[in-house]
């Protein structure tokens, strides 16, 4: 964790927490004051102190350990980790990995908005964080520019799950308010429960503000914010044309007309990887200071070389290694100067007919003419795909989904947790066959193969659609104007609900409102389908 510049302690500072001495404040919020630390073994971590008038209130106590413990099982290469904790301590505390950054907030407010690259490496990152806080069944539902820190190594989120423990503190219920006026979600201020798409709605403002330089609702008291919120559309003038259907679509009001992260992850992803990213150099200088600042604080022990992380990050940022140097060397200085060395300074239609998803195409072979010596091919136990499919068992579930090209979102597949919301597809077997995944011959139900290599040596792996509520497909009209044709492949697809109409050759987007053996929720343009023995239920959205 990080927030603002570094300052002095004060007289009033504590001079140690646990086993954590305290070099300098790092910032306050509304549970309590944060303080640079260095661990007794000498890595810096952020800890935080929360106030006393907090400290006294013995259900707070509780909803923080509770939470704590919650948030300890999150994982993720863009949030920031939980070291330790005491809530029975006098008062009690917080220690997290410390990110030598400054917050987003901190970043766009000195040096204005961001590049369409910066802003998709940004949301990548965001978004795989936030995935990986809701595997947990954790909700951030704070997510501002304020909980974002820009590390060398792509942003990191901050305080996800920690703001539910001040609910106690107001007499409020479970669907208190809990967030930050103008990025909070019109659920949210509306106090009803908040759950996935909550995040969402946050990360899609949290992108405006960094596309803009502004907040999408504008400023002014807390019940003018609320009230755009929930009733006027954003001012998303600046939005750059690549982001503006998909940040439009994350501030839709109605949580269930919101994409998905995993929409967020793939279109961000993809806008950021022809490049690397990069930030401001303004902002990038902002990095290098606090790295310089962290280094003179709390310089890493002599056998820790490293700090174990070996990750690349979705948006790589450039650091001039001569900054970082001279910015080291005048902080020292200045260290030096002003100090002795003791003081310290986040409708039941037509089925069309099946067509198979584009193949990833096979690694070639040698020519017949070519001897082994003189070719570079990987054989197909070193074929870096090929070991892909292997890993795959049957019962795995893939976050892979078909593009509207007739393309896997994936180049190979990727295991995942089935509870996951971008565990789009369950693999029923593994076979060396594509011919024996076709089991109910031409009839709809939701099932397709995706393929590698070919003959003799061909694998093939036969997936099934999970249908999660609130999801959505694309779809093509049928015979006539008033109907809705989809195909297995279709049923195979994902699209943001939000996104406003569909692409290429397709005609509607369809949200899943049920999968189920009764009755289809009513309401809305509803179109319901016979899948594997049971009704699926959509809406044209």
């Amino acid at each position: 964790m990080s927030s603002e510049k570094l300052k002095p302690l004060e007289a009033s500072d504590p001079k140690k927490v646990g086993g954590y001495r305290l070099l300098a404040r790092l910032g306050a919020g509304g549970m309590g004051r944060v303080y640079l630390g260095r661990s007794k073994g000498g890595r810096p971590v952020a800890v935080k102190v929360i106030h006393p008038h907090l400290a006294e209130d013995a259900q707070f106590r509780r909803r923080f350990e509770a939470e704590v413990a919650a948030v300890r099982r999150v994982g993720g290469i863009h949030t920031v980790q939980v070291v330790d904790a005491r809530a029975d301590a006098d008062p009690p505390w917080l220690v997290t990995e410390y990110i030598a950054g400054p917050s987003l907030q901190e970043a766009v407010g000195e040096h204005g908005a961001f590049s369409v690259v910066a802003i998709a490496g940004l949301g990548a990152g965001l978004a795989e964080g936030l995935m990986a806080i809701h595997e947990r069944g954790v909700v951030h539902r704070d997510l501002k520019p304020g909980n974002v820190l820009l590390a060398q190594d792509g942003p990191r989120i901050i305080d996800f799950g920690i703001a539910r423990a001040l609910d106690v503190t107001s007499q409020t219920t479970r669907t208190s308010v809990v967030g930050t006026p103008g990025f909070m979600s019109p659920e949210q201020l509306r106090g009803r429960e908040v759950g996935p798409a909550s995040d969402v709605f946050c990360l899609a403002a949290v992108l405006a503000f960094a596309a803009t330089g502004r907040r999408p609702f504008g400023d002014g008291p807390i019940e003018a914010l609320g009230y755009r919120v929930v009733n006027e559309e954003p001012d998303l003038t600046g939005v750059p044309a690549p982001l503006l259907p998909l940040i439009a679509s994350g501030l839709e009001k109605d949580p269930e007309d919101r994409p998905g992260l995993e929409a967020f992850l793939e279109h961000c992803s993809v806008l950021a990887e022809d490049g690397d990213a990069p930030l401001p150099e303004p902002v990038s200088t902002m990095i290098a200071t606090r790295v310089a600042e962290t280094a003179v604080l709390a310089p890493p022990p002599q056998d820790a070389p490293g700090d174990g992380r070996r990750f690349p990050p979705l948006g790589r940022m450039k650091l001039p290694v001569a900054a970082v140097v001279g910015v080291l060397l005048v902080a020292f200085a200045a260290w030096a100067i002003g100090h002795d060395g003791n003081a310290p300074v986040t409708p039941k239609a037509i089925a069309t007919p099946k067509r198979t998803p584009t193949s990833p195409t096979p690694a070639p072979q040698p020519s017949e003419t070519a001897s082994a010596t003189d070719s570079a091919t990987p054989t197909p136990t070193s074929d870096p795909t090929r070991k892909a499919f292997e890993k795959i068992s049957a019962g795995d579930c893939l976050d892979a989904y078909e593009r509207p090209s007739g393309e896997w979102s994936r180049s190979k597949p990727r295991a995942v947790g089935c509870g996951r919301s971008d565990a789009h597809l369950k693999v029923l077997k593994v076979v060396d066959d594509s011919s024996e995944c076709n089991r109910h011959g031409a009839d709809l139900d939701g099932e397709l193969w995706w393929t590698y290599g070919e003959d003799a040596n061909e694998i093939a792996l036969c997936v099934q659609r999970q249908f999660r509520t609130g999801d959505c497909f694309l779809a093509t009209k049928g015979e006539n104007e008033n109907s809705v044709a989809i195909s297995n492949a279709d049923l195979m697809t994902s699209w943001p609900c939000g996104a406003g109409s569909a692409p290429g050759e397709y005609d509607f987007v369809l949200r899943i409102t049920a999968f189920t053996s009764g009755a289809c929720p009513p309401g809305g343009r509803r179109v319901h389908w016979e899948v594997r023995g049971r009704t699926l239920c959509t809406r044209i959205v």
